[in-house]
C-alpha cells in the first residue's frame, strides 16, 4: 500500500507540513551490516520492534531480516549507544 504523505498512512498529523515522500519510497528495508539498523535503535527489543507506527504499518513487530540488517524510518539510536556519538 502507497501513501502519499506519512500524515495519510498513520492517519494523524506527526510532520512538517507538505512532508511527501516519493511513491516509490520504501520505509523499512535490508541495510548493509555496521550502519543504523533494529540492532541499535531504542525500539528493538530483542525480539520485535516495538515502535508503534512500524507496528501499524507491518501489521506486527516482525522484523524480516536480522536485526543488524534492517532499518525503518522509525530508527532512533538507543540511548548511549555508539551511533549517536
Amino acid at each position: 500500500m502507497k501513501f502519499k504523505s506519512f500524515d495519510q498512512f498513520i492517519g494523524e498529523s506527526f510532520s512538517a507540513p507538505n512532508f511527501e515522500l516519493p511513491a516509490d519510497h520504501e520505509p523499512a528495508i535490508r541495510v548493509p551490516k555496521g550502519g543504523s539498523s533494529c540492532s541499535t535503535c531504542r525500539f528493538w527489543t530483542g525480539q520485535e520492534c516495538s515502535n508503534e507506527y512500524y507496528i501499524k504499518w507491518n501489521g506486527s513487530g516482525q522484523i524480516p531480516a536480522p536485526p543488524d540488517e534492517f532499518c525503518s524510518d522509525w530508527y532512533l539510536p538507543k540511548e548511549g549507544s555508539d551511533v549517536q556519538k
